[in-house]
């Protein structure tokens, strides 16, 4: 057995158990220093746990690890290791990290140590119940961080953000319940011969899972939850739901299009049509919506002076991205690898720069205590680092060659191209929706980084505190990150991607045209990143001339108002509702009651002779 393998067969759940007893048995009697130890406490639980899972890459390229408690829910909890969760656990450690050391505000440890083991939890689950029970944890622990001030902003965020993930778990609920129903499993099984087989309910199974885990990576039309939340939530909270939380859900829609509605490597009726029917069908439905995504996501982005808004935005228009990728990787079937591959490394380049993005926007307000970007500028002089910093998560989020959104978005280009290539000419117009969308990111964070760090610096700010070594030594950590990667995108590549589409149906000989030695440094990409980038300056330099930032879409098309206040309606008035109109009723009909019973009582004890 691997090293890596024993430590975390044998290490890993020690350390869990030691951590639990020291934090319920041991810190609470401590006293004064209870915050500090278990401040460094969760930091080295943490760092530990992400150490014994990097130590397993050897082990887990050859085959996964399982790891099984057998009498739980009678059938047993199963953890699984593998190469698809593996980059994920590796980068929930770095980011809770980074986040913790960075960390504004102060801090509910213990929220914030179980909201980490349930995303955990939730990318080692090995069966269907065990993923949505860690779910549904992160949710509500999540949750908690994001309410633990209890100021009026912290409250009504939650509120919001517990309503829709209370919505999405009960969508993937339904979905799993029914799945088990007609599979007869729970596991985490290629399902794809069973469906092509099954009757229209296939789809209403699929309605459930996808409308799920879109809520929770904030899909088209159920993305309103995040520039809700995000306005009020702390800065280190947003951090995490945009680098970490959010990825969860589009990983479970991966999942399920990967697995669930995917024919096993095995199968010898791997390339027919009715095999790759139900995800065929899918994919065109998430395609669209994550195009459409992109769009809402990138124009409500362009129309933001609040930072923190703005982010939240740009958060849902690059989730448009990666669930456009999934909708390839499940429409092309066994041509798809380029859509696998692409939304799972935008998902980790978007985490690195979005939450690089959110610290910089955090230490800007802590400075400034001003979130408007139209009241800052020429900052640069002041946070000089912070400004550097800035501008490498910038250029790594609008797709610059030598930084890492530049792999990713060239993946997911490919991708798109190949799904009116090798599928449906109507995909021609994703194409070019893609070039816009990137257009106006560019544009976006043009408006961002020049109003913010560039102009005149304004008197008020003349004497306000400068870049933080602590904070900025943090920050720093995700932009060598994001360098690396954009230098050398192959190492990914090759040492994982490639290695984990093995074990999925994609056609090798596919993949040995298109992906293995990919060249990331063509022409062609090159040139069509400056044709994006020329676009982006554009209509920046449009916008800002015409007064373009401030257009604003019709009430009609505030999806919020069709999900959102029906639910809150329902929850909030309907019970209101009936105890107004029956409550009297109800409170007159027990006296009543109470009345007649008594009197019969009475009249028997005294014809009883009582």
């Amino acid at each position: 057995m691997d090293v890596g393998a024993s430590v975390v067969r044998l290490g890993l759940p020690s350390l869990v158990i030691s951590f639990a007893i020291l934090e319920v048995l041991i810190l609470p009697f401590i006293g004064n220093k209870t915050q500090q130890i278990r401040r460094n406490t969760v930091k080295a639980f943490i760092f530990l746990t992400t150490v014994f899972v990097a130590l397993t890459y050897r082990e887990v390229l050859n085959e996964p690890i399982i790891y099984e408690i057998s009498g739980v829910f009678e059938m047993g909890i199963i953890f699984k290791i593998d190469l698809l969760n593996y980059l994920f656990i590796i980068l929930a450690g770095v980011l809770w990290l980074v986040i913790g050391y960075y960390s504004l505000e102060d801090t509910n440890y213990f929220f914030y140590t179980i909201t980490y083991i349930a995303t955990i939890g939730t990318l080692m689950a090995g069966d269907l119940l065990s993923f949505f029970l860690f779910f549904e944890m992160m949710t509500f622990s999540s949750y908690a961080l994001m309410v633990y001030h209890r100021g009026e902003e912290q409250l009504e965020a939650g509120n919001v953000y517990i309503y829709m993930g209370i919505i999405g778990g009960l969508c993937i609920l339904s979905g799993i319940l029914m799945l088990s129903a007609y599979t007869g499993s729970f596991e985490w099984t290629h399902l794809a011969m069973q469906f092509s087989e099954m009757g229209f309910i296939k789809y209403f199974i699929a309605a459930f899972l996808i409308i799920g885990f879109g809520i929770k990576s904030a899909m088209f039309p159920f993305h309103f939850w995040v520039p809700r939340i995000y306005g009020g939530a702390p800065i280190s909270v947003n951090a995490l739901s945009s680098g970490m939380l959010m990825k969860v859900g589009a990983y479970g829609m991966l999942k399920v299009v990967s697995v669930i509605f995917s024919a096993d490597v095995s199968e010898t009726t791997l390339w027919t049509d009715a095999v790759w029917k139900v995800s065929n069908h899918i994919g065109v439905v998430i395609i669209w919506l994550g195009i459409l995504t992109m769009i809402v996501g990138v124009f409500m982005a362009l129309q933001q002076g609040n930072m923190k808004k703005m982010l939240a935005y740009h958060s849902v228009s690059q989730m448009g991205y990666i669930i456009m990728g999934i909708g390839v990787a499940a429409y092309l079937g066994f041509q798809g690898p380029m859509g696998f591959i692409g939304s799972i490394y935008h998902m980790l380049n978007h985490s690195l720069f979005k939450v690089l993005l959110f610290m910089v926007a955090g230490i800007v307000y802590i400075r400034t205590r001003e979130l408007n970007m139209y009241e800052l500028g020429g900052l640069w002089k002041k946070m000089p680092i912070t400004a550097v910093l800035c501008l490498i998560a910038v250029f790594g989020i609008t797709g610059m060659p030598g930084f890492n959104g530049f792999a990713s978005k060239s993946i997911l280009h490919h991708a798109i191209i190949e799904a009116y290539e090798y599928g449906h000419p109507s995909f021609k117009y994703a194409e070019l929706f893609f070039k816009l969308v990137s257009a106006g990111t560019v544009c976006s964070f043009i408006k961002f980084f020049s109003y913010i760090f560039l102009g005149e610096e304004k008197e008020k700010y003349q004497n306000i505190k400068g870049d933080s070594g602590r904070i900025a030594g943090a920050m720093a950590v995700l932009a060598i990150f994001i360098i690396i990667i954009g230098v050398r995108p192959y190492m990914l590549m090759d040492r994982l991607f490639i290695p984990m589409t093995a074990s999925f149906a994609y056609d090798p000989v596919f993949m040995e045209k298109y992906i293995v030695d990919m060249n990331f440094w063509n022409a062609k990409d090159i040139i069509g990143m400056v044709g994006v980038y020329t676009l982006g300056f554009g209509m920046f330099i449009i916008s800002s001339k015409y007064h373009l930032f401030h257009l604003n879409l019709p009430r009609w098309a505030n999806t919020e108002a069709y999900v959102y206040t029906p639910v809150t309606d329902i929850c909030e008035k309907f019970p209101n509702y009936c105890v107004n109109k029956y409550e009297n009723k109800i409170i007159f009909g027990d006296v009543l009651i109470y009345a007649i019973l008594l009197t019969i009582i009475l009249a028997f004890l005294l014809l009883s002779g009582f």
